[in-house]
């Protein structure tokens, strides 16, 4: 098995939602923030509820494509049925196939299969997870390419630390592109690991506090979709440090060597620009 390594790239999604437009949604959800039962039944009012912090973030997701080619030969007996009693043998080829009952009454020609396979994935993983996430939407904003993640952290924002590195995302994807067949020669047996971006996109952890009450509520805006949740109880770690690329795209041929031994692994040092992505000045 050939494995081969492209592009890996770290890209910022352009957010449609402008901080100031993100300010004027959170405004808007005073009072949803506290959730339905404490609208209806306590009926605080907008000036009751006031915003205490506003801090950018920006979370992660992995996407990758990969496509897997399979090129082998195996031999194959083809029966052609030859219903007519009188046949007794059938010349093809200048070869002469006498007529046999193999089930039905016919001819046996040996055959070489010449097999051409091709199978693709693209996949996408939440960076903290590692769970395969539908983030579609995402990949349709426009792509900053980012040299490193502290270009990130310029303007105080939280860059939030992916746990899932490189290395998870490639053992993920190769099983879905491995398959078993029959084969008497292998010509080719290839998976080509095409791109692994490591993608942030911009939210917004908007704090309110009750005071009336003495209750605080933090809802999440998400500056790509527009959409917004609560906080919740998810570990949401800050990088105290700046991680290096080196440590984020761990992978390579000892590391693929773990999970597909005997693997001869080639790494691709072009960097493709993804789709939609346009250079840092």
């Amino acid at each position: 098995m050939e494995v081969n390594l492209g592009e890996t790239q770290i890209v910022e999604l352009q957010s449609p939602y402008s901080a100031e437009q993100i300010q004027g949604m959170a405004v808007g959800k005073r009072i949803d923030a506290f959730g339905q039962v404490a609208k209806l039944l306590q009926r605080p009012k907008p000036e009751d509820i006031e915003i205490v912090t506003i801090q950018k973030q920006y979370e992660s997701f992995w996407a990758v494509s990969a496509t897997a080619h399979y090129i082998y030969e195996r031999k194959r007996v083809y029966h052609v049925d030859v219903p007519a009693m009188e046949v007794q043998s059938v010349v093809l080829q200048d070869r002469e196939y006498p007529v046999t009952i193999n089930r039905t009454r016919g001819i046996d020609i040996d055959t070489v299969e010449h097999c051409d396979e091709t199978l693709h994935r693209d996949l996408t993983l939440d960076g903290k997870s590692g769970e395969v996430a539908d983030f579609k939407r995402y990949l349709t904003a426009v792509q900053l390419m980012m040299p490193d993640l502290a270009t990130l952290q310029r303007g105080g924002a939280d860059v939030i630390a992916p746990d899932v590195r490189s290395s998870f995302v490639v053992r993920h994807v190769i099983p879905m592109l491995m398959k078993t067949y029959q084969a008497d020669k292998v010509i080719k047996e290839a998976i080509d690991i095409e791109s692994i971006i490591l993608c942030f996109h911009a939210i917004y952890a908007v704090e309110y506090s009750w005071a009336a009450k003495q209750k605080r509520q933090t809802l999440i805006f998400d500056a790509v979709t527009g959409g917004n949740k609560p906080a919740g109880n998810e570990t949401r770690t800050r990088s105290a440090k700046v991680l290096t690329n080196d440590t984020l795209f761990d992978i390579g041929s000892d590391a693929i060597g773990t999970f597909l031994p005997g693997a001869n692994v080639s790494i691709q040092l072009g960097r493709l620009a993804p789709r939609n992505a346009v250079s840092m000045p």
